[in-house]
């Protein structure tokens, strides 16, 4: 009986384990997009949020971008640096130092517990379809011109082509042994026209 008691509660506890860590990365997409609403206000002087106990400064959050794909209803936020922390919240972008618009932009996504984040969805993405890149008050359109599934290994996928401007998003398949890669191929360039114009 008391062996049958404490299964039952471990089985419990382990159940939680991954809602608790849901509602915590809930919390900090909450807390990190209420930062950057006021990071957006001309009225704020100062912005400073704690996510997952780091602090992100105002030139930290103005780094955030914001992914999109419609056909599968995805809006992510994408954070500047690929960590573990991160990706428990949100997408990330892989290489340092590149530029959207530029070369091959790259982004992972864990593929999340709900179909509604990260990047659970992204294998229903095919040929044709579109990727927004929010960044820097520009939006860049990207067209779908590839979606494969490869080795882990596999790091040619990531690399820059000379003259080529694309996107590539990257997760897991669904049992983690191999991954799933997106790519698209830049098709427009906008600049978000301000409140004044």
């Amino acid at each position: 009986m008391i062996i049958g008691v404490w299964l039952l509660l471990v089985g419990s506890i382990l159940t939680l384990i991954p809602f608790a860590f849901e509602w915590q990365s809930s919390r900090d997409v909450r807390a990190l997009e209420e930062a950057l609403s006021l990071v957006a206000d001309p009225g704020q002087d100062h912005v400073e949020v704690n996510v997952m106990g780091k602090n992100m400064n105002e030139s930290e959050l103005e780094q955030v971008m914001k992914l999109e794909i419609p056909v599968i209803g995805l809006e992510q936020l994408v954070l500047p640096e690929t960590t573990e922390q991160n990706l428990r919240m949100a997408l990330t972008q892989i290489k340092k130092e590149q530029v959207p618009g530029e070369g091959n932009f790259t982004i992972a996504g864990h593929r999340g517990y709900r179909a509604e984040r990260h990047f659970s969805r992204l294998p229903e993405v095919d040929k044709g379809d579109t990727i927004l890149l929010h960044a820097n008050e520009r939006t860049y359109k990207y067209q779908v011109f590839s979606t494969e599934v490869i080795e882990p290994t596999y790091v040619d996928v990531l690399e820059d082509h000379p003259f080529r401007k694309e996107i590539t998003l990257i997760t897991c398949t669904r049992d983690g042994r191999e991954r799933i890669a997106v790519r698209g191929k830049l098709m427009q360039e906008t600049v978000a026209l301000s409140a004044e114009e």
